[in-house]
C-alpha cells in the first residue's frame, strides 16, 4: 500500500459489493457528464457530504434508507439517468443490508435473515365476581334504607295533618309570586390567538427536517417516527429540506395542512406564512411546490 493512501475495508461478499459498484457507477455517470457534486448539492439541496458517502457506500454517514432512496432519485434525475431504474438497482443491491426494507422483488436475498415470531403470552383477565357481589349489596342496602326514610316521612305527614283536623283551622291568604325566568349564558367562542404562527410537526414515519422560523434555522436532524414538535414564528416557516413528504403532518395555528407528497419524495423551499394559513382556513389547497 502506498504511503499516505488511507486503509479501506475489503468489500464483503454479496450486497457489499454491489453497493459499492453501485456508488461507482453513479460517480461514473456523473464524471463522464462533467458534473461536480456541488453542482448536484446545489440543484437538490442535498448535503454534499451525503452525495459524496453515497458514491462511496459509506452507509455510516448516510441516514436511515428512507431518506437515501430520495437521495439516489434526486441524483439519478439530475445526471439524467432513470431514477426508479437506480432506486431499484440500490435496492437489489442493499439486499444484504438489515437496513433496508426488502421489497417483493428482493424477498428471496432476505430469506435467510432470523426473525422472531414467536407470540407475547397475554394475561388472562376474569371478572371480578367478589367486586360485582359486594356493590349489588350495597346498592340493595342502600334501596332498603332510602325506602324506610320515604316510608317514615309519609307517616309523619299523616299525623301532622290529623292534629291539624282536630283544631280551628287557619288559613292564611297568599300571592303566589311569578316565576322569574333566567336567561341560559350564551356560550361563546375565544378568540383565535392570531399574534404569533404556531406550527406543530408530527412524524409518522422517519423523516430529515430542516426547518427555520422568520429565517433563522430552528431544527435541522432526522425526526424519528412518532416525534412531535411544535415551533413560534412572527412571520413565516421555511422548510430547506423535508426528506420524505408522506411521513409529515403538520399544523399550522390548529389547522391541518393537507399531506405534502408521497413516501420518499424530498421537498425544498415549503413556506407557510399568515397568507397560507388564511388559505387554509378558506378551505384552499395550500400550492405544492
Amino acid at each position: 500500500m502506498a504511503a499516505g493512501m488511507p486503509e479501506q475495508e475489503s468489500p464483503s461478499p454479496g450486497g457489499a459489493s454491489q453497493l459499492a459498484s453501485f456508488g461507482e457507477e453513479l460517480r461514473r455517470e456523473r464524471e463522464i457528464r462533467g458534473i461536480s457534486l456541488k453542482e448536484i448539492s446545489d440543484a437538490t439541496k442535498i448535503s454534499k457530504r451525503f452525495l459524496d458517502a453515497l458514491e462511496r457506500n459509506d452507509h455510516r454517514t448516510l441516514p436511515a434508507p428512507v431518506f437515501t432512496r430520495g437521495f439516489v432519485r434526486e441524483y439519478a434525475r439530475y445526471v439524467g439517468l432513470n431514477a426508479e431504474d437506480m432506486v431499484n438497482r440500490y435496492n437489489f443491491a442493499a439486499a444484504t443490508d438489515d437496513r433496508i426494507e426488502k421489497p417483493p422483488q428482493i424477498e428471496r436475498y432476505a430469506s435467510s435473515l432470523p426473525r422472531d415470531i414467536t407470540p407475547r403470552p397475554q394475561p388472562k383477565r376474569g371478572i371480578p365476581h367478589a367486586r360485582v357481589n359486594r356493590n349489588a349489596i350495597a346498592l340493595v342496602v342502600i334501596a332498603l334504607a332510602l325506602a324506610g326514610v320515604a316510608w317514615w316521612a309519609v307517616q309523619h305527614r299523616l299525623a301532622e295533618h290529623d292534629v291539624v283536623a282536630d283544631n280551628t283551622p287557619v288559613t292564611t291568604a297568599t300571592t303566589a309570586k311569578p316565576a322569574v325566568a333566567v336567561p341560559r349564558p350564551v356560550a361563546t367562542t375565544p378568540p383565535v390567538d392570531d399574534s404569533k404562527l404556531r406550527l406543530e410537526v408530527q412524524a409518522t414515519d422517519n423523516s430529515w427536517i430542516s426547518l427555520k422560523a422568520d429565517g433563522k434555522s430552528v431544527y435541522n436532524d432526522e425526526m424519528a417516527r412518532g416525534d412531535r414538535r411544535g415551533f413560534e414564528a412572527t412571520a413565516s416557516f421555511r422548510f430547506e429540506t423535508i426528506g420524505n413528504a408522506a411521513g409529515v403532518t403538520l399544523r399550522l395555528n390548529g389547522v391541518e395542512v393537507p399531506q405534502l407528497g408521497k413516501e420518499g419524495k424530498v421537498l425544498h423551499g415549503v413556506t407557510f406564512n399568515r397568507e397560507s394559513l388564511d388559505r387554509l382556513r378558506a378551505g384552499e389547497p395550500k400550492e405544492r411546490p
